[in-house]
């Protein structure tokens, strides 16, 4: 059986991006992940166009989602604390 192997740097890919992304291609094929000191390494159980493409779509979806998450922090923490501090007043009342 001809495998997919995909060996993905792991300065361009955290682990997060790409458990989610995993997460999400069981759906495609079984696959396997190894890593060594600076890469990821996945094994897909099938070798196809679509597995790879639907792979890195994911990939790339999930970097995206990474860094908006890294943008906005600082606001969704500042959001929350207004909320909590909303609810601690109104409580206190």
């Amino acid at each position: 059986m001809v495998m997919l192997l995909k060996n993905i740097n792991k300065t361009g890919c955290s682990e997060w991006v790409l458990r989610n992304s995993l997460y999400w291609m069981s759906a495609w094929s079984h696959w396997q992940l190894d890593e060594d000191a600076d890469r990821w390494i996945v094994s897909f159980g099938k070798n196809s166009d679509e597995v790879e493409f639907e792979f890195e779509r994911l990939l790339n979806d999930y970097k995206l989602r990474e860094r908006l998450q890294r943008q906005t922090e600082q606001v969704r923490t500042s959001i929350i604390e207004n909320v909590l501090k909303s609810i601690d007043a109104r409580l206190a009342q």
